[in-house]
């Protein structure tokens, strides 16, 4: 609120109670004095009671306080509560604005939530995610929102939030875990209670995904293998960027796994790694079975091999990129 501001409110409520206790001694006098003709005519009359102008009293103080000077004490005495009351009230609303001055929220509003704030918004139930922990309650959310927890590194995301979700959590989850601290801590405990998967490609105890056998066969089959060759060549999804060798790569790739789909028996990456890595009784020398659309993206990729190892042959060489995505097949083939 500005300094200089002016508080229409408080200025208000002071003048009507200044305006109440003066009417209320001008009726007083007038009472007392039995509601003599001398006292003039009143405003109007409310249920046969003669109501006067508020500041009547003064102008009767003045002109008859030599005939009933206690009676005008009494008013006076009213009249002056009114002042004294209005007083309080100024100081009382003065104090009330004063506190309300602390909660304002120019620089932040953000507070601890205070009891039925918390029941109010259900954070107390015995499901959903732990968010923290209120005297001995759980506080926990099991809405339809999102939850974000944004803190710095080492500061207890993990063992105050995520590890106590897993650990209460009843239905499926899936869990990105970079440090494999949460598989650690509640793997073993969530394994009691249902079936627990740990996928890392590059640890030897991974369980096994084989994404060959999500190609459709028929008429998507070329448009999956390309998914999953882009997956493998360019994970970044940078298409614009790819060279000569990533691009090779990539169309070599499709012909080369759509071939393990039909003619090889190990058909997964670690198959197509192997078969890759030895050309000789690979697309190169074994007869292709491959029908339909996908047979001429087959019968191309040959060619196009063929021209790479000739070109490799010569006197410059060049390392394919799909070797890269390939080195951890052999862990997602078991």
């Amino acid at each position: 609120m500005r300094g200089g501001r002016i508080l229409w409110g408080q200025i208000a409520v002071v003048i009507t109670i200044v305006l109440v206790m003066t009417w209320a001694a001008t009726q007083w006098v007038a009472f007392r004095l039995g509601f003599q003709p001398q006292l003039g005519a009143p405003w109007f009359d409310l249920a046969g009671l003669p109501v006067y102008y508020p500041p009547a009293f003064f102008w009767w103080w003045f002109s008859f306080d030599a005939y009933a000077p206690a009676i005008f004490v009494e008013g006076g005495i009213i009249a002056v509560s009114g002042g004294f009351i209005a007083i309080a009230a100024a100081i009382l609303m003065s104090i009330i604005r004063a506190r309300e001055a602390r909660n304002i929220a120019t620089y932040g509003s953000a507070r601890w939530a205070e009891d039925k704030e918390i029941r109010a918004a259900g954070l107390l139930g015995p499901d959903g995610v732990v968010l923290g922990r209120h005297t001995q309650d759980y506080l926990r959310h099991d809405g339809p929102e999102h939850v974000l927890c944004f803190a710095p590194t080492r500061s207890g995301k993990g063992v105050g939030l995520v590890v106590p979700t897993l650990l209460t959590w009843p239905g499926s989850c899936i869990v990105h875990d970079i440090k494999g601290e949460n598989w650690t801590l509640t793997a073993g405990f969530r394994a009691k209670h249902g079936r627990v998967l740990l996928f890392d490609p590059t640890n030897a105890r991974s369980s096994a995904y084989n994404p060959l056998l999500e190609v459709r066969q028929g008429e998507w089959e070329v448009r999956d293998v390309q998914n999953i060759a882009d997956i493998l060549v360019d994970p970044e999804g940078s298409l614009d960027k790819r060279n000569h060798w990533e691009k090779t790569s990539h169309s070599l790739l499709v012909g080369a796994i759509l071939h393990v789909l039909y003619a090889e028996k190990d058909k997964t990456l670690a198959g197509l790694d192997a078969k890759m890595l030895s050309p000789n009784d690979f697309m190169l020398v074994t007869a292709s079975v491959v029908g339909g659309n996908s047979g001429g993206v087959v019968v191309n990729t040959h060619g196009e091999a063929v021209s790479l190892v000739s070109y490799g042959s010569g006197s410059y060489t060049q390392t394919v990129p799909i070797d890269r995505a390939l080195t951890v097949a052999g862990q997602l083939a078991k």
